[in-house]
């Protein structure tokens, strides 16, 4: 089978992913696949390793020009073995699903090797009812979430029967370049990049202003985003989890039926990704209640990534094709209905305006930094420590597959995704649609957010109040597996699982009000706001 064509060289933004790396702040994504019955596991190696001519860049490992004169290479590892790469591990009984998070933080708490292919898998048996899982760990330079969905697709199968390959080629990889050629390539790259950046910029500028001219739609939009400046750009207060990471990380998950969120966004003219920042937005005002703060006239901005990829580039790509979208999300809306309108009014006009297309150009001309100056900037990260926070919380939306997926023969029935997390944001949040269900997983890190865990009550109490609110009937009990403790002794006994970081020492003790007093106080808190007319849209395109 012919290998897919593939740049050798880094772009930017991927290469900003692996250079802004850090121990406080890991830069892999990837998830946890929960399965019915156990993964046979020398069976699922064989059968990813069958696939792996049809992602090359699980065989390649990161190679650095001297001086970091360029962006870095993909070159194939010679010294390539699946076995460094899949590991099996068995959990004790009960083989609860605190034990199954428990070790997530820990795979998920060290950086990838970059002496080998940036990628892991953790085949985990043992899990209550007979399950097994799968803990997936992938290098953000390498895919982006939604080019990780079609991953994932290439991974697993559509049917319990397993799809017939071509026969595999012998893996026999090209030398990789010395280091004098890798210096002299990365030099010459960067000069002949100057001019094509110069014009990528030129092109996006005069493109969005051609649109403003041309498209009132987008004009109109503008003038509703300039409207919102002062409440878009306000400065902004740390929240209760931004606070210096530590990098240990924490997991914890729930999960909705994505019917009710379909007949949500119905009820209230919005998107599914309006109900989704409702829900969190309205979970982080509890957990800022927890903490003691007020929520009066303070807003919550979350960095939402936004896919700029085309859609028939999604299956099989690689590398990074994402924009930003900030937005300022209330906090002293009590009314779920006022809330849902305030944010479906605002993302509208900020989809209108193009503000996604108007970010990915102020990306663009860090593009124009020489790769040295990035690669400085990226080692001395203390310049991101600001007392004003650019955002909150990476709260980011993948839409999935609708349709069960399978490994070996095995169901996949639930599918819990990762999104980093460090430096000063101590919470993320990663929602992905799967099988017609809403899988909400958050990021925690152990000393900038201690008591993260709270954060899945307030997720379903949020999610709750707006589907009673909107008129929607619960299609389905909610159970909640997240809260669910495991025998003190029954602790995860992983074999060349890696080993458990040192214990994080804890900051000191929040006191903890009465939260369900303080929520049920009244509207003393809440914002007055004029009447919003509901505009019904398309959906947003798919927010990462």
């Amino acid at each position: 089978m012919a290998l897919p064509k593939l740049p050798a060289r880094f772009g930017a933004l991927d290469a900003a992913f692996l250079n802004f790396e850090c121990k406080e702040m890991p830069l892999h994504i990837g998830g946890v696949c929960i399965f019915e019955g156990a993964i046979p596991f020398e069976r699922f190696v064989a059968t990813i390793e069958s696939k792996l001519d049809l992602i090359p860049r699980y065989r390649e490992k990161v190679m650095f020009p001297f001086l970091n004169i360029g962006y870095p290479t993909w070159q194939y590892d010679l010294d390539f073995n699946i076995r460094r790469h899949i590991v099996h591990v068995k959990l004790d009984p009960p083989g609860s699903d605190e034990q199954l998070r428990e070790l997530t933080g820990r795979i998920f708490t060290p950086l990838l090797d970059r002496n080998k292919p940036l990628w892991e898998m953790h085949v985990v048996d043992g899990l209550s009812d007979g399950r097994s899982a799968l803990i997936c760990k992938v290098h953000h330079c390498i895919v982006d979430g939604v080019a990780g969905i079609g991953l994932m697709n290439v991974m697993l199968d559509p049917s319990p029967e397993e799809r017939r390959l071509p026969k595999r080629k012998p893996y026999r990889p090209p030398n990789p370049p010395d280091g004098a050629s890798l210096f002299v390539d990365a030099f010459t790259d960067s000069l002949a990049q100057i001019p094509k950046r110069l014009a990528d910029v030129r092109d996006a500028l005069v493109g969005y202003g051609s649109l403003l001219r041309n498209d009132n739609v987008a004009a109109v939009g503008l003038e509703r985003v300039v409207d919102r400046m002062p409440e878009l750009l306000s400065p902004l207060e740390h929240l209760p989890f931004n606070r210096p990471c530590s990098g240990e990380r924490r997991v914890f998950w729930t999960e909705f039926p994505f019917a009710e969120a379909r007949a949500i966004r119905t009820a209230c003219g919005c998107t599914v990704n309006d109900v989704v920042l409702t829900v969190v937005a309205g979970a982080v005002a509890r957990y800022t209640k927890l903490h003691g703060q007020t929520v009066k006239n303070r807003f919550f901005r979350p960095m939402v990534p936004v896919n700029v990829r085309p859609q028939e580039e999604a299956i099989g790509a690689f590398g990074n094709l994402i924009s930003l979208m900030l937005v300022a999300l209330p906090l002293g809306i009590r009314d779920p209905i006022a809330r849902i309108k305030h944010i479906q009014e605002l993302t509208q006009a900020m989809k209108g305006a193009r503000t996604p297309e108007l970010l990915r150009l102020s990306l663009a001309w860090l593009g124009l930094l020489p790769p040295p100056v990035q690669a400085f900037l990226a080692g001395n990260l203390s310049w991101l420590n600001t007392p004003i926070p650019l955002f909150h919380m990476v709260c980011t939306n993948v839409p999935g597959p609708q349709i069960p997926l399978y490994t070996c023969g095995k169901r996949m029935v639930a599918c819990y995704p990762h999104v980093p997390t460090g430096m000063d944001v101590g919470i993320s949040v990663a929602i992905e649609s799967y099988d017609q269900k809403l899988y909400f997983a958050l990021t925690t890190d152990a000393l900038a957010a201690p008591d993260g865990g709270r954060m899945v009550g307030f997720l379903e109490a949020s999610f709750k109040e707006l589907r009673e609110a909107a008129g929607v009937p619960e299609s389905e009990p909610h159970v909640t597996r997240t809260r669910t403790r495991a025998p003190r002794k029954a602790k995860p006994k992983a074999r060349k699982a890696p080993p458990k970081p040192e214990p994080t020492p804890e900051p000191e003790p929040v006191a903890e009000p009465d939260v369900t007093a303080m929520l049920a106080e009244g509207t003393a808190e809440e914002e007055t706001l004029e009447d919003a007319t509901l505009i019904q849209e398309e959906e947003l395109e798919p927010v990462l």
